[in-house]
């Protein structure tokens, strides 16, 4: 049943008012943590950090993560330290690295050396990694068993582990095959190995693993490698072969969500990072947007230079010309903004291929001159209906209907153009679009329809 958030918070209110943490976690036993997420983001600020510390440690460990970056970040400042290294205990280890990365470094040293010796054995590891790596978001819990092990052993340990009601291996998806030294030799599913003689060794009836990450594989990358061989795990290996950790869907999961979220940004010429607009300072964010605008700003100057030297006498002569100019813009940003949109998906979900240039290029110029066409004809249309001056209709119509089809086709090559050269530079690119995009359609569609109408009229 829905939660009323509303009143939920009104009680939650009361209770920490009384210091009754036990009334906190009665209110919030029932609920999902995404819900618990939600009730923390509507309460007043300087209680949240309560709510999150009332809750038992299990609870509030799912519940961090549900919440915004911006939010997290300025509710740790206010927790105790005891809190904090209790949660990061409950975490899984790919969590606790990321949960350590957002503390100030002097504390999370300190949440480090007071944390279970196991569990800082299991996350140590993961914090030399990039944040944004396989090694990043890699789990080192993983359920491996020696090639020479039988079915009826493998077996007992995955069942010692549930009735310990041990937390190290959820989502047991594989069971990995190492030799002695730890290299990754193979892999069992939990049917086949339940399903097999019991004294059978798991190398007798192992499967090959067909696909390894690395630790320093960019998690971008990963994603696309879960989504072309459509696998729940895949483990994690070095240099030697040696089997490091593994990576689940849900992790991936998360990365696309947080891909796509910095792809958005990026898509508007902006970088992603800190951008909640309710948790992040208004100087934070016009530090952010301003050189862009900027760059825009520079870029219609130009414009508005070539105009007044070059096209002036035209414009004066002309005003059915300078009337219909933001229609020729604004029909080839669009067109442009939207092959770039299309690009730069394209690659970032991998369904492309180098080879594949020629024919993108070609699928999106045809789509730019249908477009071209129809608005252009329509456009030509609307001008020779409001031309009141004595100019020859068919030049009107055809300079119009030139300059539009010129915008849309331009648009369309460097809607494709940009980010396939970006991404050949190994460059985001995302980045392509918005500002550039625009500011460069402006300027070149200006002069080309002011030209044709300077020659044609």
């Amino acid at each position: 049943m829905p939660v009323n958030v509303k009143k939920a918070v009104k009680r939650i209110d009361k209770a920490l008012k009384k210091g009754n943490w036990d009334a906190v976690r009665s209110i919030t036993q029932s609920m999902h943590p995404s819900e618990i997420a939600s009730l923390i983001q509507a309460s007043p600020q300087k209680k949240k950090h309560l709510i999150l510390e009332a809750l038992d440690t299990e609870v509030a460990s799912k519940v961090y993560f549900q919440l915004n970056p911006e939010e997290r970040v300025s509710m740790l400042k206010l927790m105790r330290e005891t809190s904090i290294t209790a949660m990061a205990e409950e975490m899984e280890s790919d969590d606790a690295a990321d949960f350590l990365g957002e503390l100030p470094e002097t504390l999370a040293d300190k949440v480090l050396e007071t944390m279970d010796p196991e569990e800082r054995e299991e996350v140590t590891p993961l914090l030399k990694y990039p944040e944004d790596s396989a090694g990043g978001i890699m789990q080192t819990e993983v359920l491996k068993g020696s090639h020479d092990a039988t079915s009826r052993e493998t077996v007992e340990l995955i069942r010692k582990i549930e009735e310990e009601d041990e937390e190290d291996v959820e989502d047991l998806h594989m069971v990995y095959v190492v030799n002695e030294t730890g290299r990754l030799v193979g892999r069992v599913f939990p049917l086949k190995l339940s399903t097999a003689a019991p004294d059978s060794p798991l190398w007798t009836i192992m499967d090959p693993v067909e696909v390894t990450l690395t630790p320093n594989m960019d998690q971008e990358e990963v994603a696309k490698i879960f989504r072309r061989y459509d696998e729940m795990s895949l483990p994690v290996v070095d240099d030697s072969g040696v089997l490091l950790g593994r990576i689940t869907a849900d992790d991936i999961l998360d990365v696309i969500s947080e891909e796509a979220g910095e792809d958005i940004y990026k898509l508007g010429g902006i970088s992603g990072e800190g951008l909640h607009p309710i948790h992040t300072s208004i100087y934070h964010n016009v530090r952010l947007r301003a050189p862009w605008i900027m760059l825009a700003l520079v870029g219609e100057l130009l414009v508005a230079f070539i105009i007044m030297q070059k096209f002036q006498t035209t414009l004066e002569n002309f005003i059915i010309l300078a009337a219909l100019l933001p229609l020729v813009m604004a029909t080839g940003g669009n067109v442009g903004v939207q092959t770039n949109t299309i690009t730069v998906r394209v690659i970032a979900t991998g369904d492309f291929a180098m080879n594949q240039i020629k024919d993108l290029l070609l699928a999106e110029l045809k789509v730019g001159l249908v477009l071209g066409i129809i608005s252009g004809v329509l456009g030509s249309l609307i001008g020779v209906a409001l031309n009141t001056a004595d100019i020859d209709f068919v030049r009107l119509f055809l300079v119009i209907f030139a300059g539009i089809v010129g915008a849309t086709l331009t648009t369309s090559f460097l809607g494709v153009a940009g980010p396939l050269v970006l991404n050949k530079l190994k460059m985001d690119p995302a980045v392509s679009s918005g500002p550039f995009l625009v500011t460069f359609n402006d300027i070149f569609g200006t002069a080309f329809y002011l030209f044709l109408g300077a020659a044609l009229l």
